[in-house]
């Protein structure tokens, strides 16, 4: 599927030889798949979300973009430039590197998968250079494009339907403000493959058990003293949700904060004085 060039403010980035890119091979590394496209000038080029994931980083995205503001020069034409892409959502703008530019990113970057990637982009790109590769016929090329988008179009639903499983453990259940907001920040972070820097501030907490090493008595009986003693509201602690011990499914646990800690610590020293 042929690319083309939007208009751009940035001179380096719409000048020609980053426009009419085709997809010419697919290949795999590991389990990501890496499509790689030739423009009018012979030069072949990769884009950012799969040199990313290429790459090992959780955000692909965010993390070649917090390269390229490291180093702007990544963003000149000899390394890297903007391009029409056909996706399952529609023709989006996405950045391509080029040659120079995967190798860069590459030693740039700092993921454990980098020297092993640079290895094997490098055999494939010298290979399509002296054409001892196979090149993609004219009529696959529709067959891979339809294979990516189906792929792209599958990897958006899984994120769909692991957000609304996060969205869900929250359903019926008691959680703290701070809980739901928690989950809603993960929910959106798995649909937009973006790490959000944001969290709410949370203070420290104990779960029972915490509380029961540092006296000496059961998790159990720590929990009856708080229920006795009416602690297990906002002012001592929060309800979170915690993997059950006896099956996969995440359940309310409460924890304390230190003014809870210190009201069962203080009950705690009550009851053995009135032994």
């Amino acid at each position: 599927m042929p690319l083309t060039l939007p208009h751009y403010a940035n001179r380096e980035e719409r000048r020609p030889c980053m426009s009419n890119l085709a997809l010419i091979k697919s290949e795999h590394f590991g389990d990501i798949q890496c499509d790689f496209y030739r423009n009018e000038q012979e030069q072949i080029c990769m884009t950012t979300e799969q040199l990313g994931q290429a790459l090992g980083y959780e955000y692909p995205k965010q993390a070649i973009s917090k390269i390229l503001d490291r180093y702007p020069y990544l963003r000149e034409i000899e390394f890297s430039g903007v391009v029409k892409l056909g996706t399952p959502s529609g023709v989006q703008e996405t950045r391509v590197f080029t040659e120079d530019g995967i190798y860069e990113v590459t030693f740039l970057a700092k993921t454990e998968k980098a020297r092993a990637f640079r290895a094997w982009v490098r055999k494939i790109l010298k290979a399509l250079r002296k054409g001892e590769v196979v090149v993609v016929s004219p009529d696959k090329l529709q067959e891979l494009e339809i294979k990516r988008m189906n792929a792209e179009a599958r990897l958006i639903n899984a994120r769909v339907r692991q957000a609304k499983l996060i969205l869900q453990s929250k359903d019926g259940k008691s959680l703290s403000p701070v809980s739901v907001e928690l989950l809603n920040i993960n929910a959106l972070e798995v649909l937009t493959d973006s790490k959000i820097n944001y969290r709410p501030e949370v203070e420290k907490t104990y779960t029972a058990s915490d509380i029961a090493k540092e006296t000496g008595i059961s998790a159990n009986k720590i929990g009856k003293i708080a229920n006795a003693n009416g602690l297990k509201t906002p002012e001592y602690g929060i309800s979170v949700l915690d993997k059950s011990p006896y099956s996969d499914k995440q359940v309310p646990s409460w924890r304390y904060n230190e003014k809870g800690r210190q009201k069962l610590l203080e009950l705690l020293k009550t009851k053995v004085k009135e032994r």
